[in-house]
């Protein structure tokens, strides 16, 4: 199946979208477009051939207190740079079939494009559950100090572990 990645629009239908959590599709339908047009958060729509919302994610620019990063990574004491995955959700119908990794490799691809023009030296992600959490451990992502569900990964983790598999299309 062929998916694009879109910036969410006006012209997109997002209401017949449903990942079976209450949270993530009132989300999409009633606060990520004006969350979008105020750049609170950047949503992206992935849309398969029909133009139907299969899934999405949001992105924003965060910031991490360095006491919640492990001491090993020997980082300064004031707050360190981060993009945060403020949303990643997958419609029902296409649940089982690799969308969140292909979301997730997509959210690799915009914080590698990032980082070329500001500082980001880790991406973290709040999951909305301990199914979520899962998803994110699999790919290297690494629990803060204060919540095991509030995830990180270094953005040199990604360049070296993912770049290869990233821009390939």
């Amino acid at each position: 199946m062929k998916l694009d990645l879109v910036p969410i629009s006006k012209n997109i239908a997002v209401k017949s979208f449903d990942c079976g959590n209450g949270i993530l599709n009132e989300y999409l339908k009633l606060y990520s477009r004006k969350n979008d047009t105020e750049r609170i958060g950047r949503t992206f729509l992935a849309l398969d051939e029909d133009g139907t919302v299969a899934g999405y994610i949001t992105l924003s620019n965060a910031q991490v207190e360095r006491n919640k990063l492990p001491e090993a990574l020997k980082l300064p004491r004031y707050p360190i740079p981060a993009l945060r995955i403020g949303k990643l959700a997958v419609d029902k119908t296409m649940q089982g079939k690799g969308l969140g990794s292909w979301l997730l490799f997509k959210s690799f691809e915009q914080v590698m494009r990032i980082a070329e023009l500001s500082a980001v030296y880790v991406m973290i992600v709040d999951a909305i559950d301990s199914n979520a959490g899962n998803f994110y451990l699999k790919y290297g992502f690494v629990p803060l100090q204060d919540s095991e569900l509030s995830l990180f990964l270094p953005v040199k983790t990604i360049a070296a572990e993912f770049y290869d598999k990233l821009f390939d299309e």
